[in-house]
């Protein structure tokens, strides 16, 4: 039995290495070019102590740090904002028990809206 899990790991760590050195090594000596390009649209907070205004309409700010040397930013809350306690979604008005709590603040890069809260 192990000499038959021995031999399934060797075949696939063969199996990778040849992948990688067939990528690696361009035919004709040819430069490999890639036309894709990361596009960053979204930044994500990690409040250990949330500090958030939100309102019986739902709309408010949050201020924070993306990190301890940057500047503060504020960024807005909306209804549209989604709010998960575990991965499941909740209601948007259980995010102000978690003022002054750990939460994840995930936003728009462009419109600085809050684009889902999680903890």
């Amino acid at each position: 039995m192990k000499k038959n899990i021995w031999g399934l790991f060797t075949l696939i760590l063969l199996t990778i290495t040849t992948q990688a050195s067939a990528i690696s090594h361009a035919p004709d000596q040819s430069i490999l070019t890639s036309e894709q390009e990361i596009i960053r649209t979204h930044n994500t907070i990690k409040s250990v102590s949330l500090r958030m205004n939100l309102d019986d309409n739902l709309h408010g700010i949050v201020v924070s740090k993306v990190c301890s040397f940057c500047k503060t930013i504020k960024i807005t809350v909306t209804p549209n904002t989604i709010a998960y306690n575990n991965n499941v979604k909740v209601p948007l008005e259980e995010a102000k028990s978690r003022i002054g709590r750990y939460a994840t603040i995930i936003y728009d890069l462009k419109t600085k809206n809050v684009s889902a809260i999680r903890w």
